[in-house]
This record gives C-alpha cells, structure tokens and sequence, in this order.
C-alpha cells in the first residue's frame, strides 16, 4: 500500500494549533518567572508542589517523544511482542522509585535542602568528585535525550507541511527554551499537566482511529496472523524479543528509573510522603492508560500503513491520525505527540541546566557563588544547552529510539551507587568511583563492539550488575565515609516522620 501525504490540507489548520499551543505554553513559562523568588524554587519549587502536579509531571515527563513515535515504530517492525514489553515497564515506572528512594528523598530534601541527583550523592558519600562526574555524564546524555525528542517534532512539522524537518526542531526547541528560561520547574510542571492530559487524550483518539483505518481488531489480528503468527506471539516478528530481551526491557524501564536525573529530583519537588503515595498512583494510572493505546497503534499500523522502512516508521502515529481524522482534529491530536517530546524535552534541559550551574559553577567551580547569581546563570545556560540539543536533533544520528535508550542506559548504571548508598552503610566513596567509571566503559563497549558480552540481555542490566559488584568488593577494602554523614543519611532519619 502506497500512502501519499496531503500536505496542502493539513499545512493551515495544523501551523494554527501548533503556534497557538506554543503561544500558550510560553504565556504559563511567563507566569511561573513572576511565582519564583529564589533558585530552590526554580529547580524544585522549594518542594511545595502537590499531588496532581508532580503526579502528572512525572509521566509527562517519563513519557516522551519516543513512547508516541520512536516506541510504537519499533513495535511496527515487532507486533504485540513489542507492546507486552514496553506497557508494564513504563506504567510501574514511577511506582518501583517512589516504593524504593522516594520516601527517604522526599525528607533529604526538605531537611538538607538537596535540589539536584548530584546534591544526594556528594552529600551521601561526602565527595565533590562524585558530583563533578555525574554532572559530566549527565550533560553528555542528558543533552542527547533531549536531541532525540526535537527529532521527533521535526518528522511531525515534516508530516503535516512538506516543510524540512529541521522547521519543526527549531520550533520545538525555541518554545521549550523560553519557557523553561522563564520559570524553571513552575513553568515545566504547569506546562507538564497540561502536556500530560493532552497525551492521555491523543493516545485514545489515535488507536479507536487506527481500528477504524483496519478495518476492526479481529480483522486486524486475522491479518497480522496471515502475514506471520509471530506478530500476534512471541518472540515476535524476527525474532525481535527474546526472553532476555524481554525481560530487559521491563525492568530497563521501571526500575532503572531510579537512575534517571530528571525523575529522580521529582521527588524533591513533592509536599510530603502522602503527596508521593496520591501522585504515584495518579501518575502510575496515566501512564499505564496512555502506554496501552498509544503503543497499540504501533501493531494496528502494520495493517492500516505496510511497508514502512527503517526510521520511516516513526511516521505511523502522525499517519494514522493525518488518515483517519479531519486536518483541524488531526492537529489537535498531533499537539499531544508534541506534548510528549516537549513535556520531557523541559525536564531533561531544566535537569541538565542544574549540573551546570549548580554542580559543576556553584559547588565546584566557585563556591562563592550566591544562589542570585547562580540563578541568572541558570538562564544563559538554558539556552545554550537547548541550542545545542536543536543542533543535535538536526544531524538526527539516528533514531529516536535508538538515542533515547542509549542515554538512558548510561545514567541507568547511577542506580547502583543510589541504593548502596540508601541500603548499606559500608559503601565508600571509593567503591562508587571504580564502580560506575568501570561500568560506563563496559556499557559503552557492549553497545557500540562488543555486543556478545551482554549474553542477550540489555547492555544496561550487564554494567549495572557490574558496577554493584565492583562497587560492593571495593567498598570491603576501602575507607567508609565519616560517621556524622552516615548519621545524617541513617540514624538521624529514624526521628522524621512524613
């Protein structure tokens, strides 16, 4: 099936949703510049926000550009393998953090003031080194994140008006910009709920769309069957997810959550303890609704869109919805794939925004620092980043997917000095450093040689599972941190309620 794609009646209708969206979203990045009065609130909103805020935020930003269009164009080449994967290891993606670090986070960060991943960790094991080499790593694939989702918005401006794709980044990128410059978390928690209950929507509209384009799911399952049983069973088309595979993903997804610099500091954003437990299981229900829907149409597009090849399936969702919908209704539901990319977009610049002027100029560089100052440049750095993030999703070095899971994988490994660090005393400083640098370099060579070392599994399980056994052994060799730290980040924390 050949599909030609009408630009001429859709370039009007979708210029005038997208401009007005984008419009709005800078009025809110506006309006939380005039709420902030210090740098605690431009990173974590002095930790006061409440349930449905960070509730939302948090699968906004969790479910990104990738989860509409990078996810369900690899379940295209997949079938429902794919989707069984991918469904429950995004939903308890908050569910398994939150159950693990976030009660502890939740009172570190009210009592010791901690507004970033790197505050945690150089507190925990009393090393400015360690702060330093997570926020190196964390402007490496944190910016890289963020190119893979301005990708995304330059195949929908592609999509929907014929126009280069590098259009649509710089839109994407600019709006994102200044709304984060303006307003820190405020603004990219007030445009996340927003954001958020527009992908919930785009996600339902989307599959009963594509049903529709197939003709019913029973004639679309009876096809896929026709074509290859594998699409409707495992291990899926080509063999695509193997057990190991398989269970890789679900727990790349979920657990290695903990990992992640811009969830993790979520948690310093929240109230309380009874904030946590509301905005879990609102954020847990949203993301478990809008995963099914929207990763589905990855396997119903098969039928109704055949043939797309290679990154071109990163197109099925935008096609779906520009093949069964009026222009006007089509743009609407497209804003809420920009929404994806531009929720997480926000979190990964404002996050990487942090280690640079908080734990690299701030803590290291000139301790001096005021938090006024700091915060101003806080703002340049914004920019320059997001600059570069728009340069990186023009060269577009490969698929969405393909970058997203690469930079996630590398900061997945920091769940291993995170727990240690929570669970058991005897962790050292010493044993974090050859731990984690020792499992970055074995994760960088499994994914781009050594494939074979990760015997099936992801390349992320392997160098975890590495770094927490260097890091143990070293640990029960090396020097423990001083007593009055392990009393700050243990006895002490007995006495707080929450």
């Amino acid at each position: 099936m050949h599909f030609s794609i009408d630009t001429t009646s859709m370039t009007i209708p979708f210029l005038c949703v997208i401009v007005t969206y984008c419009v709005v979203l800078t009025g809110l990045g506006w309006y939380g510049s005039r709420q902030n009065k210090n740098l605690a609130d431009f990173f974590t909103m002095s930790g006061k926000a409440g349930a449905i805020l960070t509730g939302v935020a948090y699968f906004s930003t969790q479910y990104s550009m990738s989860t509409f269009m990078g996810v369900p164009g690899s379940i295209y080449h997949v079938g429902y393998a794919g989707m069984s994967v991918s469904v429950p290891g995004i939903a308890f993606s908050m569910l398994i953090p939150a159950l693990l670090v976030g009660r502890r986070l939740i009172t570190l960060g009210h009592r010791y003031k901690m507004l970033t991943m790197a505050d945690y960790l150089a507190d925990r094991f009393d090393s400015t080194g360690i702060r330093g080499l997570l926020a190196v790593l964390m402007l490496i694939f944190l910016v890289s994140m963020m190119g893979a989702q301005t990708i995304g918005g330059g195949v929908i401006f592609s999509t929907y008006t014929g126009c280069d794709e590098w259009v649509g980044i710089v839109v994407m990128g600019i709006t994102v910009i200044l709304y984060c410059m303006a307003g820190g978390i405020r603004s990219v928690m007030l445009t996340d709920l927003i954001q958020g209950i527009l992908m919930v929507v785009t996600a339902v509209v989307t599959f009963f769309v594509s049903l529709k384009l197939g003709g019913g799911l029973e004639v679309i399952n009876e096809k896929l069957a026709a074509m290859d049983t594998n699409y409707v069973s495992f291990p899926g088309h080509n063999n695509a997810y193997p057990w190991q595979n398989y269970v890789s993903m679900i727990v790349m997804w979920s657990f290695f959550a903990i990992g992640q610099p811009h969830l993790f500091t979520k948690f310093f954003t929240m109230k309380d303890h009874k904030t946590m437990f509301k905005a879990v299981i609102l954020g847990t229900l949203g993301m478990w609704f809008s995963a099914s829907f929207i990763e589905w149409c990855g396997v119903t597009g098969i039928i109704s869109f055949p043939g797309l090849e290679g990154k071109n399936s990163d197109f099925v969702v935008p096609l779906i919805l520009q093949g069964g919908l009026p222009p006007i209704i089509s743009s609407l539901m497209v804003a809420g794939i920009f929404s994806a990319g531009m929720s997480t977009i926000s979190s990964l610049l404002l996050t990487a925004t942090s280690a640079a002027s908080r734990d690299i100029y701030q803590k290291i560089l000139n301790r001096n620092a005021t938090d006024e100052e700091t915060w101003k440049l806080s703002k340049v750095i914004t920019v320059v980043l997001g600059i570069i993030a728009i340069g990186i999703g023009v060269m577009k070095p490969g698929s969405i997917f393909q970058i997203v899971l690469f930079a996630f994988g590398g900061l997945g490994i920091w769940a291993a000095p995170i727990l240690l660090g929570m669970y058991w005393k005897r962790t050292t400083t010493a044993g974090v450093y050859v731990g984690v640098i020792s499992a970055e370099i074995l994760y960088v060579l499994i994914t781009l040689k050594f494939t074979s070392w990760s015997f099936g599994f992801n390349p992320l399980i392997v160098a975890w599972l590495f770094a927490m056994i260097v890091i143990i052994l070293v640990s029960l060799v090396t020097k423990p941190v001083s007593q009055e730290t392990l009393d700050r980040h243990f006895a002490d924390l007995e006495h707080v309620k929450g």
